[in-house]
């Protein structure tokens, strides 16, 4: 089994003397990405060891989770039996549990009950926060069948709902749900766990008719009630004005960037329904895309998901089947093209691009976002936790009458609404809670252009520490990031430019990209094998200059290239 990471060992502690409340399980919030799989099954693992449990019993909102979690559970030597059903009677004698869905728990949970209660068995909870109160069939199917159970391990990266149901076996104080654990994205962030996300905002100009024949033009920036809102992004989103294909153009050119340097880069689309997915997938064939479609309506959607998991296809289109669960850890770039606006959904969305990689020298990721003040404050706001509070509802899409219309947000009034035009406005890019503007990202391409060592950093993040450094336009020579950069963050800043500086090495001289590194590291007299993760800030600087020097004569430093 991997190392595990230093969260998890926290996590694994705080569990050790967790004392059970009420019946209540142990409540383990983890930012998307950061391995809770991994955690949980450590814990399972462990229980099985101690003799604690003899049986573990995983539940899980998809049928798809079911598999991954017997894989997962199978590469440690621990049997779980993804498809059991209470026809096939008992376990297999080397059966150590099984995995199940809500649906199938809430349509006989004193089956479950009676599995669990023949043996000492951990539950594991995924995604516990799709379960609502007593009057929803999970939740009381769940509470139903795992009441009785010996030990509960609860796991959600966004543990709270857009209603007022309690999460079942979560323990709330003063109506607020309360983590046993958190982990969040901003320490994930900072240990290097999950990938920094960038949001370009796209504004625009849409222009639509209202349900009651008027013409309505409105930007973004435009204060509109809520249904006219919901008219506005709806007509941002349609596929037939300038928008949604400018977008697309972009999202596929920053795509491409990547796949320069990272060939296995993915990108996902989100989309409201169907026909606009169907649309997309027209729309990245036409920019010389093979996109994968991946919806409900194809009876195939799950192994199209699996193929393309494990695929160097660029793109995958979807409605709702990749917004959480399905661990897609190439995915780079995300187009949000869904008027679904809910925090929930939006941190399920986002959940889908910070999974990191081994070894991955550029940790970063774009989801392009319309310019709507509910997506940009959510963009804004990422690395803040949120709490599961009882009475407090959040609306989802655009407003209440919207809400209560289910997913797709669809009235009877919406057949009279119709989307005329809509033209596209670059409004910049959110890096943490800052919106950096168009003439900042002008004028840091400019300093990327004079001053090699910016050349792999993302646009935006050069533009931050402009700003930062009081920089507003380029000047000769380039402005020192050495005053407001921490001695991690120049490191990290020097690797990318060494990598950057290595595969332009490569592709120049038809030299092995392997070689290339080997020979820099050699110069600098750090291990072969461990490269610029070994290497002082100093030695980073020296490997960059010899770099450079290879790249302008042809020759190697020292000696002739291999």
């Amino acid at each position: 089994m991997s190392q595990l990471r230093a969260w998890q060992e926290d996590a694994l502690r705080e569990y050790s003397l967790w004392t059970p409340r009420e019946g209540n399980g142990f409540l383990v919030e983890a930012t998307p990405g950061a391995g809770k799989t991994r955690l949980a099954i450590e814990v399972a693992c462990r229980a099985l060891a101690s003799g604690r449990v003899q049986r573990i019993v995983i539940a899980v909102p998809t049928a798809r989770l079911e598999g991954q979690w017997a894989e997962e559970f199978g590469k440690q030597g621990v049997s779980i039996n993804p498809g059991w059903q209470a026809a096939d009677g008992r376990l297999a004698s080397d059966e150590q549990g099984c995995a199940a869905t809500y649906a199938e728990i809430a349509k006989q949970p004193q089956i479950y009950r009676k599995l669990i209660s023949e043996k000492p068995t951990l539950v594991i909870l995924d995604e516990i926060h799709h379960c609502g109160g007593d009057d929803r069939a999970w939740g009381a199917g769940v509470r139903t069948a795992f009441q009785p159970a010996t030990a509960k391990l609860l796991l959600s990266g966004t543990p709270f709902r857009s209603d007022n149901d309690e999460i079942p076996f979560v323990n709330y104080v003063d109506g607020v749900g309360a983590p046993d654990f958190r982990y969040g994205y901003d320490r994930a962030l900072a240990d290097g766990v999950v990938r920094a996300v960038f949001f370009p905002r796209r504004g625009g100009l849409m222009e639509w008719t209202a349900p009651n024949g008027d013409s309505r033009r409105a930007t973004f920036e435009d204060q509109l009630n809520d249904r006219e809102a919901a008219h506005r992004l709806r007509t941002a989103l349609s596929p037939t004005g300038d928008w949604l294909p400018s977008v697309l153009k972009e999202a596929d050119a920053q795509l491409s960037e990547l796949r320069t340097v990272d060939p296995q880069a993915g990108g996902i689309v989100f989309c409201e329904d169907s026909f606009t997915a169907r649309e997309v997938v027209k729309l990245l064939t036409a920019l010389g895309q093979s996109p994968v479609l991946a919806i409900t309506d194809e009876p195939d959607a799950d192994e199209r998901i699996k193929t393309f998991k494990s695929s160097t296809a660029a793109w995958i289109v979807t409605i709702r089947k990749v917004s959480e669960g399905v661990d897609i850890p190439r995915l780079r770039v995300g187009v949000y093209a869904t008027p679904w606006i809910t925090e929930l959904f939006f941190r399920q969305v986002v959940g889908r691009l910070v999974r990191i990689r081994p070894g991955e020298d550029d940790p970063t990721a774009y989801l392009y976002i319309p310019d709507d003040a509910r997506l940009r404050e959510m963009a804004a706001q990422i690395k803040q936790q949120r709490d599961h509070i009882l009475d407090q509802q959040e609306a989802e899409l655009l407003g209440e009458s919207e809400a209560n219309a289910g997913p797709s947000g669809e009235q009877p009034l919406f057949s009279l609404f119709s989307p005329i035009s809509a033209t596209p406005t670059d409004e910049g890019v959110i890096v943490d809670s800052d919106t950096i503007t168009p003439v900042e990202l002008a004028n840091a391409e400019q300093i990327k252009r004079m001053d090699p060592t910016t050349v792999a950093m993302p646009t935006a993040l050069v533009a931050k520490l402009l700003r930062n450094a009081g920089t507003t336009a380029p000047t000769a020579p380039a402005p020192s990031f050495e005053t407001t950069e921490a001695p991690f963050e120049r490191k990290e800043k020097l690797k990318k430019s060494n990598n950057t500086a290595a595969q332009r090495i490569a592709r120049a001289l038809d030299i092995p990209h392997s070689k290339v590194n080997g020979h820099l590291n050699k110069l600098v007299g750090v291990s072969v094998s461990r490269g610029v993760r070994q290497c002082s800030e100093e030695q980073l600087e020296r490997r960059l200059r010899y770099a450079q020097q290879w790249l302008a004569t042809g020759t190697a430093p020292g000696k002739e290239a291999e």
